[in-house]
């Protein structure tokens, strides 16, 4: 691919994920929805580019986000997890064969950056909200972060059968016809 083209590519895919950022004021409960799939896009540009140009592009879209989204805990949670996730998932299925390895590196990144998010949001943001949950009900946060967990298992197999559809289904059928 021509060094235009990656420019455009990696354009187009940002342009995406900051319309996703946006409508997380327009459309109520998608705080993580839209993040999540404002994510999903950069698996385009981790195939299409490669690490360096997908993570180039994850930094433009938090930086965006932080200064343009209505909803600055969206931005945080694209900037702490759901943007940079995909292109650390590729990564880490990369070099790493061993299934059960890799999952115990993926639910700790998990539990790493939901904390440094948790902590953000308490002294960074000022979100008084999240520091009262917590002193107010631990066990309910303690199970939260359980479910939550589980959740975060049903995104990465999502995440997984995205980029399968989008390498073996989508690029064959459309984008190798364009950059030919």
């Amino acid at each position: 691919m021509k060094q235009r083209q990656k420019i455009t590519l990696g354009g187009m895919l940002v342009a995406l994920s900051m319309v996703c950022m946006m409508l997380t004021g327009l459309l109520p409960m998608a705080d993580y929805a839209l993040p999540a799939a404002a994510g999903i896009l950069l698996i385009a540009a981790v195939v299409e580019l490669g690490h360096r140009w997908a993570a180039l592009c994850y930094l433009a879209v938090a930086l965006l986000s932080f200064f343009l989204a209505p909803l600055k805990d969206s931005a945080l949670f694209y900037a702490t997890f759901l943007g940079w996730y995909p292109i650390w998932k590729s990564v880490v299925e990369g070099w790493q064969k061993s299934i059960p390895l890799e999952w115990v590196i993926k639910l700790l990144t998990f539990n790493l950056a939901v904390g440094a998010g948790l902590a953000a949001a308490i002294w960074l943001f000022q979100l008084e909200a999240y520091a009262d949950l917590i002193s107010a009900a631990p066990l309910v946060v303690a199970g939260g972060a359980a479910a939550l967990n589980l959740v975060f298992v049903i995104y990465d197999m999502a995440v997984s059968r995205l980029a399968y559809s989008y390498i073996h289904w989508f690029r064959p059928r459309y984008l190798q016809k364009i950059w030919k």
